[in-house]
């Protein structure tokens, strides 16, 4: 059965304020609290009525900061714990080491943010005099903003980090099948087909076009790859071949549709090279779709499945809808009934 639910394990990761944005936050809090005592503390004398106060007013801001420190780590996915395909996402798109680093140094701020609200309201509970109380809460703020400001840089890479990863592509822990092949070769088309209802779309790193996710009942999930897996490795640079491996971690089977009409604007030669490419990356199973073969003479189909003899071949017109119920029950015996 389709597990339901958003998969995007960092869509849940909370906004980061920055440090004047938290210390705003914070003294906005302190002072409501403040003037609630004002009215509540009528008649109290003076010294423990500042007292009472100013002790407050750290516990709250000490309570503010810390708890939207601790928030950012216990709404933040542990990346140990990230499934491959997410954890390698990560590393590629904003960096393991550095995420983990931030993330430490948030932890560090929220626990001392904590222990120093706890030590200054005690001092304050004890002044003998109001400007003392007064003094105590002034010094934790100051010592709270110079911790925040020694946090900044983390902070900062983990807002931009946020919004780069809540955008990553939402997957399911499905068998799936992931479609590759050159553009134009009809890859939509045979998603359409294939699954049941719209695709979504979802993004992916350094494509603009992201990953095409759709359903074949309730076990399959089909993830199309435009921008992805329609080109040469070679005219990719080193990050944008790490986005590509990361589907290693995804895919238990590939498609690879293949036009042998060439109508696409890929020679055949062009599409055999890409589809060894494919073969090499990825150690799963291979079924090659040749599509279009209403546009294409018999003689020319037999040349290319000549050269496709070490692959599970099925030959289809999506358009046509020719073949598709085949393409789908091999997909459907190789992905469940073998597994």
């Amino acid at each position: 059965m389709r597990k339901k639910g958003d998969a995007n394990p960092f869509k849940k990761m909370p906004t980061i304020l920055t440090p004047e944005e938290l210390m705003d936050k914070a003294h906005r809090r302190s002072e409501k609290v403040a003037n609630e005592l004002r009215t509540t503390l009528i008649g109290i004398p003076r010294l423990p009525k500042s007292r009472t106060i100013e002790e407050q007013k750290i516990r709250t801001i000490s309570s503010v900061v810390s708890d939207n420190l601790l928030k950012i780590i216990d709404k933040t996915p542990s990346i140990d714990r990230l499934k491959p395909f997410y954890k390698e996402l990560v590393e590629v798109m904003v960096g393991i080491d550095e995420f983990k680093k931030s993330l430490g140094a948030v932890k560090w701020a929220s626990e001392l943010v904590k222990k120093l609200g706890n030590d200054y309201a005690k001092k304050a509970r004890k002044a003998k005099v109001p400007a003392e109380a007064s003094k105590y809460r002034k010094e934790f703020v100051g010592r709270t903003a110079s911790i925040l400001k020694q946090i900044y840089p983390n902070l900062a890479f983990l807002a931009v980090a946020r919004e780069k990863l809540k955008n990553l592509p939402t997957v399911k822990e499905l068998p799936t099948l992931v479609i590759a092949g050159y553009p134009n070769v009809g890859k939509s088309t045979l998603l359409r087909k294939l699954t049941t209802a719209e695709p979504e779309i979802n993004a992916y790193p350094f494509t603009t076009k992201g990953l095409n996710v759709g359903y074949i009942g309730e076990d399959i999930q089909v993830v199309d790859t435009p921008g992805v897996l329609d080109r040469p490795l070679y005219e990719r640079n080193d990050i944008e071949l790490q986005a590509v491996l990361a589907l290693n971690y995804l895919a238990n089977m590939i498609l690879f549709v293949l036009d042998p009409s060439e109508y696409c604007g890929y020679s055949i030669g062009e599409q055999l090279n890409l589809l060894k490419e494919v073969s090499d990356l990825f150690k799963v199973p291979i079924i090659v779709a040749i599509n279009k073969i209403d546009l294409t003479d018999e003689e020319k189909l037999r040349e290319i499945e000549e050269k496709l003899k070490d692959y599970k071949i099925i030959k289809i017109s999506a358009d046509k809808d020719i073949g598709l119920d085949e393409l789908k029950e091999t997909v459907v015996k190789e992905l469940i009934i073998k597994n």
